[in-house]
């Protein structure tokens, strides 16, 4: 017997509907009928709570879904049609202080909006997710679709991740300069070290994190693709598991040849300073995107953002912060103390309640900024950097 959530029915007035399957969808019922009478019989003799073969259904039918293109189609404003229904519902409710018929109400609207009754009901949630077109469906085959559940798992685990640690080998120098970039890109805490012809990156997790856990942690599982496509990587994650939190380990091994593309990308927020610097300078600042890494021996790697080029060759360094932890400052500060043998202007939201004061050094700043960077100050932050750095002070 279904439960009552998986009837297919509809509402007209005070009386309910109950529907069977659409012709169109018939045939395609038929098959998936067919596919699931198939694997029953292959399971028989598995118990009824076989929990892997339910997550394993349960999760190919997610990616699925997520790899098909939907898209909603209405000439109509579903926002604005419901708020015509439902003002003219709340005012003859209380002009009448009583009940009132439904289908009178919506062929009042409908006049109004000039539109048929059936119409007006077809576009009142047109724009919901669950009124969207199927437009393509995905073309995966069932192999390309395991691999992708299998690399979807791995990916989910990094979303209960305190600290990552991966260690990539196999990859071109450029392939490494385009994995610096991705993480940037991300916005992922990390430190990086040298390793045996590659390098060790510790990544901050999104449990590290007091807020943003979601969004951050989405970023993390985002870049596993490109620490695979490094060719070698052998990756270890401090977790907190289950509704518990329990403290778990979890460890990972892949191999294969490098595929990793060069992909100049750079962080949203970076990529519109770039031109606003330009502008608010007059020319006089140039920006390159990344920069030449910074590696001090103990400490580990700074891995700038852009590379800022005056007109006269004065060079200064941006790595751009964001909010996500004040440890990363910290981290930061304390490399610039050793000395990174460069000019560095590190920016930083002022949600990490950090001052400027913390970072006094000839060559390195630090810019604390609220909500989105200001060029202009930049631009006087850089100059005066490089006019530090020449008077000695």
């Amino acid at each position: 017997m279904l439960t009552p959530e998986l009837v297919i029915a509809r509402r007209r007035g005070e009386r309910l509907h109950v529907g069977s399957i659409p012709a169109k969808q018939r045939d395609a019922a038929v098959h998936l009928a067919a596919q699931y009478l198939s694997i029953l019989l292959e399971h028989e003799g598995a118990s009824r709570d076989d929990a892997s073969l339910k997550k394993v259904s349960a999760g190919l039918l997610k990616l699925l879904d997520d790899a098909n293109e939907y898209a909603t189609e209405t000439d109509l404003e579903p926002p604005q049609l419901r708020r015509e229904l439902f003002l003219h519902a709340a005012s003859r409710r209380r002009s009448q202080r009583s009940g009132f018929d439904r289908e009178e109400i919506i062929n009042e609207v409908a006049q109004r909006v000039e539109l048929t009754p059936q119409r007006l009901e077809q576009g009142l949630f047109a724009d919901l997710r669950g009124a969207q077109i199927l437009q393509r469906a995905t073309r995966l085959d069932a192999e390309a679709l395991l691999s992708r559940f299998d690399r979807a798992q791995r990916q989910a685990v990094l979303l209960r991740a305190v600290r990552v640690v991966a260690v990539v080998r196999g990859a071109t120098p450029a392939a490494y300069r385009t994995l610096f970039q991705k993480l940037k890109f991300r916005r992922l805490l990390f430190q990086v070290e040298p390793e045996d012809d590659g390098y060790r990156f510790t990544i901050d997790g999104p449990f590290s994190l007091i807020d943003s856990v979601t969004k951050y942690g989405l970023q993390l599982a985002l870049i596993l693709p490109a620490l695979e496509a490094c060719g070698q990587l052998s990756l270890e994650a401090e977790l907190r598991w289950g509704k518990d939190r329990r403290r778990l380990t979890y460890s990972y091994e892949h191999q294969a040849e490098s595929t990793l593309e060069a992909d100049a990308a750079l962080p949203p927020d970076v990529e519109k300073l770039v031109g606003a610097i330009e502008k608010a300078s007059k020319q006089r600042w140039s920006a390159q995107p990344g920069g030449a890494l910074r590696n001090i021996p103990g400490v580990g790697i700074v891995a700038p953002d852009l590379t800022m080029r005056r007109d006269d060759g004065e060079v200064v360094f941006v790595e751009v912060m964001g909010f996500w932890s004040r440890d990363a400052v910290w981290r930061r500060v304390e490399m610039a103390q050793t000395g990174l043998g460069a000019r560095f202007l590190f920016c930083v939201s002022s949600r990490l309640r950090v001052s400027e004061s913390v970072l006094d050094e000839d060559h390195s700043a630090l810019y604390v900024y609220k909500g989105t960077m200001n060029a202009k100050t930049i631009c006087k932050r850089l100059d005066q950097l490089c006019e530090d750095v020449a008077s000695g002070t």
